[in-house]
């Protein structure tokens, strides 16, 4: 038996093992290249198409929030205005300013109230109070919330009102609920006028308001909420008297009485 015989028979029966079949490397770097030049077309069209998708989601990202930025700027900027014009109609309507108002501390005095050109604000203020006041030509209507001090007025303390007394032909004071309906005056007075009210020397008024008995000039009051008083005078004074093309308007006196605490129950 030759000796390539014993060898094939060597094999064949497990005593040598069978080389492994290899590639010179040589061959294996020259198809390296043409493995990756034979890539299938699907492979660089989903490439391309994950390529594509990714600039539009990017370029639909920033649109998106290009957008959202400019609303979110337009709200806040909408948010301050609206905050801003309630917050000055409401000051506007409430306290007015030096172009409507007339302050006379601690009264108030709505300078064109009942006027035919009253502005929005004037006719705003009364129609909220649910009042329907007379022209300035015919009656001044001066309002306090507050005391002399600054200290808001309650029903359940008692005020001295006094100072000269208005020269105009009638006047009334009168107490009222922050709604305007008028705060029980229990055994008292629920007005005090000019017919009613006893003057003092050179014409001083002193008018006690209070829910106690009291002698004089008493104005009765109850409960202990919220008030507010409304001094109101009718027909021309003995002060200077201006014109105006609605007629002939009274002017207002010179001084208006104060308002003092006495104590609170």
């Amino acid at each position: 038996m030759s000796k390539p015989d014993k060898l094939r028979d060597l094999r064949s029966a497990g005593a040598l093992p069978v080389p492994a079949r290899t590639r010179h490397p040589v061959s294996a770097v020259r198809r390296l290249p043409r493995t990756a030049a034979t890539m299938p077309a699907t492979t660089r069209g989903l490439r391309f198409s994950r390529l594509i998708d990714g600039l539009v989601m990017r370029a639909i990202r920033r649109f998106i929030l290009r957008v959202a930025g400019n609303i979110a700027e337009f709200a806040v900027y909408a948010a301050i205005a609206v905050g801003i014009g309630l917050a000055s109609a409401w000051y506007m309507v409430d306290y007015g300013s030096r172009l409507t108002v007339e302050r006379q501390a601690p009264w108030q005095r709505w300078t064109i109230a009942g006027a035919p050109g009253a502005d929005p604000y004037t006719i705003a203020h009364f129609a909220r109070a649910g009042w329907l006041p007379l022209s300035t030509v015919y009656a001044h209507y001066f309002l306090a919330t507050k005391d002399s001090n600054g200290e808001a007025l309650y029903a359940d303390c008692d005020y001295t009102v006094s100072g000269p007394a208005p020269a105009s032909r009638r006047w009334t004071l009168a107490a009222f609920d922050p709604n305007g309906l008028g705060i029980d005056p229990g055994l008292g007075r629920p007005v005090i006028s000019s017919s009613t009210a006893l003057l003092g020397p050179e014409a001083t008024l002193s008018i006690k308001l209070s829910a106690a008995t009291s002698p004089g000039n008493w104005l009765g009051l109850s409960g202990g909420a919220r008030m507010q008083l409304l001094f109101t005078q009718y027909g021309r004074t003995d002060h200077a008297v201006r014109s105006s093309a609605s007629g002939t308007a009274v002017s207002a006196p010179a001084a208006m009485p104060s308002i003092v605490r006495a104590g609170c129950r």
